[in-house]
């Protein structure tokens, strides 16, 4: 539903029905009203006029917000006032000048979009004080100006920044004649403020189901970007050698192994090939001179284990992230149908957006604290969210993309390995649970399930930089905390991420 901006008749129409409520009061207080639907919270240039007295209570809504001008009285007790909303200048000159002053008469101007309250003045330089507001839908403003005995009037505060010193009324004289006037927008005190508060909402739910779509967007493209990274993994582990078979065929000759040989500065093992299909055949085995045989066996083995991971973990992530992907597609095609908030609410939440847990029933727009990674996410003891890095490409895309500034960020201490960030809302402290369970998924992700007590540094986010033409990353002002291995914290952790545990465990027996 468009904004319905009045014209100069329907204005008068509106003004002469909405006087005889609210002259005589005294201006009680001028609030920001909240938005909770709203991102913000609030819009800024809107503010609702509190009157109080022996004829009763009424609230005056004005706006100023571009293509948003209005003004309309309340039918009950307006929105409360909204605890994010910020007092501006011209705000704060009203609350000075106005506050208890009597509203001595509301008029609109002759063929004019500009209404005018007039209030009594306890300064003797000036006659009564006047509050204009300009609705012309481009550029509206409100201005605080003085009545003198001849005009023009100077300006005590203006809602728009830069103007002129003085006000002068505008005369009307380029206004159509006789404008149609549309009864149910007027007809009544209250109609307009009824339009006006289904105009809002209107534009609450397209406000946030732009914002929706965007980080939908943003999550698509990352997930497109995670898919060609984890194709590269799987590319990159199937073309390694095949470790297996090296750590095979050395442990066959462990007896008698064959002498080490260089060419080109490449150390290696020259022995019959055991598995080839025809006899004869020799393989050429690349090996640390440091190494004895046994071990260089081993670290065959390991290296083929690591490579079956790697493999097995990319395509796992491949699976989870194309379903994403896909779902994300088709989310995208079919818009929600305005007014429905239930299905809005659901887009938000897979676009990663979700209200304050603190808001209350029927409140709370969504806070987006940064775009939701897409790598691993847990749940600590506290309910706090951990994300965890593991590759090179995920530590990078982790810490310097989505962390903020005051997000604690993780890291063992002198060892390569993950990074785990906690996202951290304003005016919290991360509780020692979350830090403990942040530090043993740093651990474990590092590859550190056997290595007993481990330091943890922990700094927040704006602390670290990246080390210029490095992958690496380089941080201050850290603390360290030293932990123990822990299986039912770990266990837990696990848990927490849906079929996580069941993925480690299919890892392990594998």
């Amino acid at each position: 539903m468009s904004w319905p901006v009045l014209n100069w008749k329907e204005l008068a129409r509106l003004v002469a029905g909405i006087g005889d409520r609210v002259v005589g009061l005294h201006l009680e207080r001028i609030v920001v009203p909240e938005r909770p639907r709203f991102p913000s919270g609030y819009l800024k240039g809107e503010w609702v006029l509190r009157f109080s007295g022996r004829g009763g209570d009424a609230e005056l809504l004005i706006s100023v917000r571009p293509r948003h001008p209005g003004v309309a009285l309340l039918p009950a007790k307006g929105p409360r006032a909204a605890p994010e909303g910020t007092r501006s200048a011209f705000d704060l000159a009203l609350s000075k000048r106005l506050r208890g002053a009597r509203l001595l008469a509301l008029e609109a101007l002759p063929r004019e979009r500009t209404v005018v309250l007039w209030f009594a003045s306890d300064s003797p330089e000036f006659a009564r004080l006047g509050l204009a507001l300009n609705l012309i839908p481009a550029v509206p403003e409100a201005i605080l100006f003085g009545e003198t005995p001849s005009a023009p009037y100077p300006v005590l505060a203006r809602s728009r920044p830069k103007g002129s010193e003085q006000y002068i009324f505008p005369d009307g004289a380029k206004a159509p004649p006789s404008p149609e006037v549309r009864e149910t927008l007027v007809d009544q005190p209250h109609s307009y403020a009824a339009v006006l508060e289904t105009s809002l909402q209107a534009e609450a739910f397209s406000q946030r189901l732009v914002a929706a779509q965007r980080a939908q967007r943003e999550l698509l493209s990352q997930a497109r970007e995670r898919i060609r990274q984890n194709e590269t993994s799987v590319r990159e582990g199937e073309n390694e050698p095949d470790w297996q078979r090296y750590g095979d065929l050395l442990k066959a000759t462990l007896g008698q192994p064959p002498p080490l040989e260089q060419r080109a500065g490449t150390w290696f093992r020259r022995l019959p090939d055991y598995f080839a299909e025809e006899e004869g055949i020799f393989a050429e085995l690349p090996c640390d001179p440091k190494l004895s045989p046994q071990a260089q066996t081993e670290k065959f083995y390991q290296l083929a284990r690591r490579k079956q991971r790697r493999i097995s973990e990319a395509r796992a992530r491949l699976e989870d992230l194309r379903g994403l992907a896909a779902r994300l597609e088709k989310s995208l095609e079919i818009a929600p149908p305005e007014g429905d908030w239930e299905a809005l609410s659901r887009l938000e939440k897979t676009a990663g957006l979700q209200p304050e847990p603190t808001a209350a029933a029927g409140r709370g727009a969504p806070k987006k604290h940064k775009t939701a990674w897409l790598g691993r996410s847990f749940v600590s003891q506290d309910g706090w969210a951990i994300w965890v890095g593991r590759s090179k490409d995920e530590n990078l895309e982790l810490t310097f993309k989505h962390a903020r500034g005051n997000d604690l960020w993780m890291h063992v201490r002198g060892r390569p390995g993950a990074h785990a960030v906690i996202p951290v809302q304003p005016g919290k402290s991360v509780p020692l649970e979350t830090l403990l369970d942040a530090a043993a998924l740093t651990v474990y992700y590092s590859g550190g399930e056997k290595w007993g007590k481990t330091e943890v540094d922990y700094t927040l986010k704006k602390h670290v930089k990246r080390i210029k033409d490095s992958t690496e990353a380089s941080y201050t002002h850290n603390k360290t905390l030293i932990i123990e291995p822990d299986g039912a914290r770990l266990k837990r952790l696990l848990a927490s991420r849906p079929s996580e545990e069941g993925k480690e465990k299919e890892r392990k027996g594998k």
